[in-house]
């Protein structure tokens, strides 16, 4: 297939789109996989062990602590694969490590998930079968020994034909890939990423029975009257995905601070206290869906909601804060229709012939909670519409949707995945902006004429030079080319005209010899980075060795870095119009 595409020497964007289609059917059988996964685990866990031991109705609160011991091994060898939500390290591996995921990531998420949420952690699929998808893309691209740009748009083609296959939603997928994973919108990376959201959801129809994820009765906006109490709900959805956030980050440090047993052994404890709430609350275990259309439907009077509300939070803080495997989404969902069902039934009874029934906010809440959550308001506002098939929710999830992601950013300055990161020390940010230059290295751009000097040249001989070439940078090296230092004309100015140091000053006693120096195989990133705290207009060179020595191969100049940038970003605006 490799030899197929070079004979042919397909376009770049023929070639994205035929491997997207690639990327798309196995990450739909990648879903379909895991959900079989899941399903198998519940069985396991919650009918196959009770069965065994009779049944006894305490029995629930050990199922979540019992399914952890056999997380804690995965959690030992492999803690950045099975550890938590994996969207914020797709995020990562995107914006810093040129799309590049670990292999293994693919079956060490699918098994650690299926683990936690089949034995009832607190928890959903999605985040999990985001970046199952995203490694299916990236080990796509390293057979094609793709590198760059493509790398990333191939990791989000998987992300979006993850999501679009377990939600049944392929326009949802292609806007969160496009608003959370690679956080821009191009035309060069829409094209595929649709093809695989579109492939993804039709391999996931023809094998799963139950088509959506959600089974939802019709909705009709009954008074425009009640676009005001939509923003009200906003308000409120911002609210508690920012509470959300809090208490997930908050159990997370508090399990690292203090926790009495090692890493791998801490979902032990955070499925024990599931396991307890569980029991009282059986509805926020696992990942059902059952709950959600119950809350929609009206089948929960407003103070159980108010209690699955709370403890959704609880109960998901604790599973994933202790390191358990699972995703934030459908939480996110959860406790958007408990919200919403709450405020719908205060609406109801406050004008009963404004608002036409309390379900419609709960489906509203649903979305607003997520996109405030996530900070992708489209991707939620697109997702209630597939899930409803119903324009005229469109209004409303716009109204709360948007407002509930305002308040989210004005109590926090990030989403639930950025502040993963930056609670790590990350700043994606920065490296959305710098990935034009990761993909190049200083040996691609470095100027191999070097104006090399020995130590022992005289001081007038060193002006003559400075004089008679045009560069203002002369780098004394000894007779194996090593670096030893580095002369700037800029410092000697003063000196030009001053007869006197004549055979007294050598070159090396006017050389810098703390010298700043990138290495042929460093990415133009650093490279800049390092121009920004040293005031020099070039940088040396060198080809470092275990044994100390540092042999001058080339300079690279800072003009020189930034026509190559600038370069490339008009290859970027080229290809995206």
């Amino acid at each position: 297939l490799l030899g197929f595409f070079r004979r042919y020497q397909l376009s770049d964007q023929t070639f994205l789109i035929i491997v997207a289609v690639i990327v798309g059917f196995l990450g739909g059988l990648g879903s379909i996989g895991f959900e079989w996964m899941v399903e198998g685990g519940w069985h396991f866990f919650f009918d196959i062990i009770p069965d065994l031991v009779g049944n006894p109705k305490w029995l629930v609160i050990l199922i979540p602590a019992f399914g952890a011991i056999f997380l804690a091994p995965l959690i030992y060898f492999f803690p950045e694969e099975a550890k938590s939500d994996g969207v914020p390290a797709t995020m990562q591996a995107v914006a810093l490590k040129g799309g590049i995921i670990k292999v293994r990531t693919f079956s060490t998420r699918m098994l650690a998930s299926a683990i936690t949420l089949g034995s009832g952690g607190s928890a959903g699929k999605e985040g999990p079968i985001i970046q199952i998808g995203a490694s299916i893309g990236s080990a796509v691209g390293q057979f094609f020994k793709v590198s760059g740009e493509r790398m990333r748009v191939l990791v989000g083609c998987g992300a979006a034909a993850g999501l679009a296959a377990i939600f049944n939603a392929p326009i949802a997928g292609v806007l969160f890939s496009l608003e959370v994973v690679l956080g821009e919108f191009n035309l060069h990376s829409f094209s595929p990423i649709v093809i695989s959201s579109v492939v993804a959801t039709a391999v996931s129809r023809a094998w799963l029975v139950h088509g959506a994820a959600l089974k939802l009765p019709p909705y009709m906006i009954f008074s425009y009257w009640e676009i005001l109490f939509y923003a009200i709900l906003g308000i409120a959805a911002g609210v508690t995905s920012v509470c959300f956030t809090k208490s997930l980050h908050g159990m997370e440090k508090l399990f690292e601070r203090y926790a009495p047993v090692k890493t791998h052994w801490q979902p032990i404890l955070g499925g024990l206290a599931v396991g307890i709430i569980g029991f009282f609350y059986p509805q926020i275990l696992g990942a059902s869906y059952t709950p959600i259309t119950q809350a929609i439907q009206g089948d929960f009077i407003w103070q159980t909601m108010v209690a699955l509300l709370a403890l959704k939070i609880i109960g998901t803080s604790f599973t994933l804060g202790s390191g358990g495997s699972g995703g934030i989404l459908y939480p996110c969902l959860f406790m958007g229709a408990t919200l919403g069902g709450v405020l719908g039934n205060v609406f109801h009874g406050v004008a009963p012939g404004v608002v036409s029934s309390p379900g419609g906010y709960a489906l509203v809440g649903m979305g607003a909670v997520l996109g405030a959550a996530i900070q992708a308001p489209m991707t939620a506002i697109m997702m209630g519409f597939e899930l409803t098939n119903s324009y005229s929710v469109i209004l409303p999830l716009m109204t709360s949707c948007v407002i509930a992601t305002a308040v989210h950013r004005r109590l926090m300055h990030h989403s639930i995945y950025s502040q993963a990161l930056v609670d790590k020390g990350i700043d994606i940010s920065a490296g959305r902006e710098m990935g034009i230059l990761t993909n190049l290295t200083a040996r691609d751009v470095m100027n191999h004429q070097v104006s090399k000097i020995p130590g022992t040249m005289p001081y007038n001989e060193v002006m003559q030079l400075f004089l008679r070439e045009p560069g203002n940078y002369l780098y004394t090296t000894d007779e194996d080319d090593n670096l030893e230092g580095v002369i700037s004309f800029q410092d000697l100015k003063e000196f030009i005209y001053d007869d006197q140091l004549n055979g007294l000053v050598y070159a090396k006693d006017l050389a810098n010899t703390d010298v700043v120096y990138v290495t042929p195989d460093e990415t133009l990133a650093s490279s800049l980075n390092k121009f920004s705290y040293i005031d020099m207009a070039e940088l040396p060179v060198v080809a470092a060795s275990d044994d100390g020595f540092r042999r001058l191969v080339g300079v690279i100049t800072r003009n020189e870095l930034m026509k190559i940038y600038r370069q490339e970003m008009l290859k970027r605006v080229m290809i995206e119009t």
